[in-house]
This record gives structure tokens, sequence and C-alpha cells, in this order.
């Protein structure tokens, strides 16, 4: 609906996103604010045009820096020579020639200094070169989701599970998830969604039907509160709280990884952004081993840079997984097994 509106505008429109797949159908340029390069750049076209015409631009930045640092290092390095060679003479010219050698002493002097000319003409192209400024790299996150051993054939199942909420009824459900399951789920705000994750993984009994969880389950979640990280303790200690087998020292290092540095961890895990939790809960995803992955809405957030890794993750990642999201690009990316949709209480798979 938003989109409708959007698209129907006849005037300007500055849209703010991460939802790729919103930009993708709305936007006509996209002004792109650069902070590895502290610059900021608009492109012409669509979203999709964007990230052709960025990969290309900073291709062409990558090789106009490596062609002028080869170049410099060559003259750098013909200039070394040279002026070792002009040392060199003058030596062997002091060395070698007697004093009443006039002629051979003045010969080797001669060279000596039209070495040195050639040194000063080398320096003097090296001063002329166009500084080029080596591309800043920026900041990835970068993450594997770690593995624990293979889980029971069958992780969880619900059986005419209904659980009731208020004036809210969710079920009668009847489900099966089975070892490296990957599910979607999808559906609108306050469907249910949550709630049928609580159930499946044990957290929340049904009041009718009933609910099982297989053997040897170990489940990572990143949940939509991110309420792991909450409370007014320091992040570090909250994590290390979590991970007790690793040092104060490996959990910063690995905090680090996800930038969350020396300002982030000292501070209170509920003070911290949301942004930031999410990225605590990935960095608890990479620190455990999980063989039941469980994202409630992880791309809440994220950057695109951020959403990029995650999805490049979940692709290697062999458990079973349990995705709800809005993001419809990541639908579409991430490799799903089947799609659940939840909506007025009631679970439907789609084909």
């Amino acid at each position: 609906r938003l989109e409708t509106f959007v698209q129907g505008l006849r005037g300007g429109v500055v849209l703010v996103s991460h939802d790729r797949e919103f930009l993708a159908r709305c936007v006509t340029r996209v002004l792109e604010l650069d902070l590895a390069q502290n610059s900021n750049r608009v492109f012409g076209g669509g979203y999709e045009s964007y990230l052709e015409e960025r990969e290309i631009a900073r291709q062409h930045k990558r090789d106009d820096y490596e062609e002028f640092a080869a170049k410099k290092a060559d003259l750098v390095g013909r200039a070394r020579t040279q002026r070792e060679w002009s040392s060199q003479g003058v030596r062997n010219a002091m060395k070698k020639a007697p004093d009443n050698d006039k002629i051979r002493r003045k010969a080797s002097t001669e060279s000596s200094e039209k070495q040195a000319q050639k040194v000063r003409q080398m320096e003097s192209r090296i001063r002329r070169l166009d500084e080029v400024e080596e591309p800043r790299k920026e900041w990835q996150l970068e993450f594997t989701i770690g593995a624990a051993p293979r889980s029971s054939t069958v992780v969880a199942t619900l059986n005419a599970a209904v659980v009731h909420q208020g004036d809210f009824t969710l079920g009668p459900v009847s489900l099966q998830l089975n070892s490296g399951e990957r599910i979607g789920i999808t559906g609108p705000n306050g469907a249910g969604k949550s709630t049928l994750l609580r159930v499946l993984l044990g957290r929340q009994v049904p009041d009718a039907g009933s609910a099982a969880l297989g053997t040897s389950v170990a489940i990572g979640e990143v949940d939509q509160a991110r309420s792991l990280f909450a409370g007014n303790a320091p992040l570090a200690d909250v994590f290390e709280g979590l991970v007790p087998e690793m040092s104060a020292a490996e959990v910063r290092t690995l905090l680090a990884k996800f930038g969350l540095k020396a300002d982030h961890v000292m501070r209170a895990a509920g003070e911290l952004s949301p942004g930031e939790r999410t990225r605590a809960g990935l960095a608890l995803l990479q620190a455990r081993g999980v063989n039941v992955l469980v994202l409630d809405e992880p791309t809440n957030h994220l950057d695109l840079a951020a959403i990029e890794q995650l999805e490049q993750a979940l692709e290697t990642y062999e458990g079973a997984l349990l995705l709800v999201t809005h993001d419809r690009r990541m639908l579409s990316t991430v490799r799903l097994d089947r799609r659940w949709h939840v909506e007025n209480g009631a679970v439907t798979e789609l084909v």
C-alpha cells in the first residue's frame, strides 16, 4: 500500500530505507552517504542501477589507485637503483684511480654526476605524479554461524496446538520441523508469528493439543525484542555470562568484529541501539554452536551491508532455520525449503 502511494505521487519524495525491494520499486535516484570515504554521490537510475554503478565506480577507484601505486613504486625503485649506482661510482673512482690518473678520475666523476642527475630527474618525476588517494576500506560485518552436533531428525512438532492470549487465539496448529529444514515465516504484525515460535520451541505450553521438542536441539535466536541484551549490566559482562567458556579478551575481540568496540562493550546493554543489540545477537550466534536457528525480523535496524552479509552467512549454515521476516528480498535470496504464512490465528503452508 505504501509503495502504491509513493509511486502515485506527482511531487518529489525523499525515501530513507533499508528495504531493498521497496527501494527497487520506488526510487529513481540514489544519494549515497559514504562514511568510509567521507563523501556523498548521487546515482541516476533506480536502485538496481545504483548497485551496478556503485560497484563499477569502486572498481575504477581501486584500479586508479593500483595503477598510481605501481607507477610510483617503479619510479622509487629506479631512483634507488640510480642512487646506489651513483654512490658506487664515486667510491670506485676514489679507490681505483691513482692520484696522477686525472683523466680516469675525471671520467669516473662525470659518470657519477650523470647518475646523480638521473636520480634528480627520477625524483622530479615522482613529485609530478598526480597523487591518488587509496580508497578506504568499508567496515564489513563478516561472520559465520557456529554449528552444533546434529539434532534428532524431528526437531519440533505441534499437534492441534491452541494458544489463547486475551482475545487472540492461535490454532489449532499441526506442523513439524525437521532437522536441516529451512522455513520462511510471513504474516501481518500481530498475527501470531512470535507466539508460534514460542510454542514450537517449547517456551510456551499450548492451552490445548500438544507440542514436543526433539533431542539434542541447540537453539540460537535473534528475537524481535533483542531481549538477551537488556538491563544495566555492561554489554561485555552480559555477553560473557552467555558464553562462560570464552575469556574476557576473546569476548572483546569477537564483539569488535561486529563493530562493537571499547565504547560499546562497557555501556549498559539496554542503552545500546537496536542495531547494536542486533549485532551483539549475531556475534552470539557465531560464539555458540547451534543446530536450530531462529531469526525473528533479523534485518530490523541492520544496514544494507550487514543484511547482505547475514544472507551470505545463512547460505553456509546447515542446521534448521526459522526465518520470520517482512524483507521480501531476503525471502527471495535466502534458500528456503518451505513457507508458512500466519494470519488470523491460522498457519497455512504456501506452495
